[in-house]
């Protein structure tokens, strides 16, 4: 068989084991986007704890409006201390009361609502730790798989640098080439394996991130395929976006604790029932039973000290989270506008990857393996085009694909 051919055969094989699918090469159980996306959704730590808050929040929203619990009154009244009779005394009693305290104003109307802003607070910081995790989730996996395409095409990379050191130092040896391109291609191999080791502790770092999310699981194969996420809505209101609602949701946690700093101005009371039993007197005579009621007021007179700076300070936290409201709408809709510039770009980049670049490189691989090369060096430096600018090529559509994953963290995902 001509050397030619032999050659052009190899490299045809070469760049089919590389780009056949998955499917086609292995059976082995793969992890594919929408199951990291489920398992983490399922068993990933912080979620959990986003969770549990929102339950304690719903808790308290429960009992936050309700009255304190009224307080049990026992004692004994009047004891004298020189013989510590209880009989020995007129004025001496044993006693039982219940004494119920109630807030000032409408503080317990406000602090219900409070809980209820807070159990919403909780509820929208959920929804934004579930699409943050499923956005980490989708880019985490998307790197992975661009780092072990890499490695392939490193691999496959190595393959032809070294049929090119072998032909350089062949030539050398014939006296028909200078010792630099040896010297040279024995550089182009060891900057190939250099590359190596990197990529793989860049691929352990991100199954090690995944692992962090869904467990075991991380260690398995990735799909060949680059999946394709949905396309995010065309429009976006950063009203609806939970990071916002949670930010809102803390500025009328804020503005209630306004009101109810206002209500200290107004007094809290107290009321005190209680029923006397006293012991016969020594001679047997009865002594009657006493009933007590008293009504406690707060008198809250000292208002410069006291109610007026309470009131500046949360006033001053409600204007604080008006404006962190503010910065946060317009946080996200500056994230949405750059991040659809960025996605148009890069869509537009592999377009032209796929309707410019790689069919010119391929029909330039096509024209040497024909025969039109003038030797087997300008062939496997066609091949080594190809190869990089495929991966460049799965480098852009990655990248697409992560910025399309921040789209829909911002916009949501229609059902």
């Amino acid at each position: 068989m001509p050397a030619l051919q032999f050659y052009s055969l190899t490299g045809m094989v070469l760049i089919f084991q590389l780009l056949v699918p998955a499917s086609a090469r292995a059976d082995d159980a793969l992890l594919t986007l929408t199951q990291a996306e489920s398992l983490a959704q399922t068993h990933a730590p912080w979620l959990a704890h986003h969770r549990t808050n929102a339950n304690a929040a719903a808790e308290r929203a429960v009992y936050a409006g309700r009255l304190p619990d009224p307080q049990l009154v026992l004692g004994a009244l009047n004891v004298p201390t020189d013989t510590w009779k209880l009989d020995q005394e007129d004025m001496t009693m044993t006693m039982v009361g219940l004494r119920q305290s109630f807030p000032p104003g409408d503080t317990l109307a406000l602090r219900s609502r409070r809980a209820e802003k807070e159990l919403t607070r909780e509820e929208a910081r959920i929804e934004a730790e579930r699409r943050m995790l499923v956005k980490q989730v989708r880019q985490t996996w998307l790197e992975l798989y661009f780092q072990e395409e890499a490695l392939r095409r490193l691999h496959g990379s190595r393959v032809l640098q070294q049929k090119q050191l072998q032909a350089a130092e062949s030539r050398y040896r014939a006296a028909s080439d200078m010792q630099q391109s040896v010297i040279r291609a024995r550089q182009a191999v060891a900057r190939i394996n250099e590359r190596e080791p990197m990529l793989k502790a860049q691929i352990a770092r991100s199954r090690a991130q995944l692992g962090r999310w869904i467990g075991a699981a991380a260690a398995q194969p990735l799909p060949d395929s680059l999946p394709a996420l949905p396309a995010p809505p065309a429009d976006f209101d950063a009203a609806r976006h939970p990071e916002w609602l949670a930010s809102e949701a803390m500025f009328d946690v804020a503005r209630l604790e306004s009101d109810m700093a206002r209500q200290d101005y107004k007094p809290a009371w107290m009321i005190d029932l209680s029923y006397g039993k006293r012991r016969p007197m020594p001679d047997g005579t009865e002594r009657s039973s006493m009933a007590t009621a008293m009504v406690t007021l707060d008198l809250p007179v000292f208002r410069a000290k006291r109610q007026d700076r309470r009131l500046a300070e949360k006033q001053a936290m409600e204007s604080g989270a008006r404006f962190e409201s503010e910065d946060k709408r317009r946080e996200l809709e500056a994230m949405h506008q750059s991040l659809r510039a960025e996605h148009a770009a890069l869509a537009e980049r592999t377009t032209i990857f796929e309707e410019q670049l790689l069919p010119a490189m391929r029909r330039e691989t096509q024209t040497n393996i024909a025969g039109f090369a003038r030797d087997q060096t300008e062939y496997r430096e066609a091949q080594m085009k190809v190869l990089d600018a495929e991966l460049e090529y799965t480098r852009a559509r990655v990248d697409l694909a992560k910025t399309r994953a921040e789209l829909l963290y911002l916009t949501g995902e229609q059902p």
